[in-house]
């Protein structure tokens, strides 16, 4: 959540599964440094265990649906990349990445997420 980087990296070195460590709200630890936006604490989750770009919380948002609606370029960018199919994942209310860029009016996330997904040639 504070996005002890070393921190991290050293939790993860003694236990990986920590990555997919789910709260009682159903989010991993993936969706808290989405949402805060801590790109090198994301990426060193995505490391032990890429999976978890899919995992949907409470609200049945993933973390790239997290990222998005708070306007996380970076996090958007990198988990489009990474895991592609995440950006297909409806959350419970039907809404897309793509949707939640617009609804929210976050303009950098979607050129992040177009960018990442090849430009706009991609099917959403």
């Amino acid at each position: 959540m504070l996005g002890l980087l070393h921190f991290v990296k050293e939790l993860l070195t003694l236990k990986p599964e920590l990555a997919a460590e789910l709260d009682f709200h159903g989010a991993a630890p993936l969706h808290l440094a989405a949402a805060k936006g801590h790109a090198e604490v994301e990426r060193q989750l995505l490391l032990a265990d890429p999976e978890i770009c899919t995992v949907r919380n409470e609200d049945g948002r993933t973390p790239l649906h997290v990222a998005a609606f708070k306007g996380r370029a970076e996090v958007v960018s990198e988990l489009a990349r990474v895991k592609p199919v995440a950006t297909r994942v409806v959350t419970d209310r039907g809404e897309t990445v793509l949707h939640l860029c617009v609804m929210q009016n976050r303009l950098e996330a979607l050129r992040a997420l177009v960018e990442a997904m090849g430009g706009g040639g991609t099917r959403w």
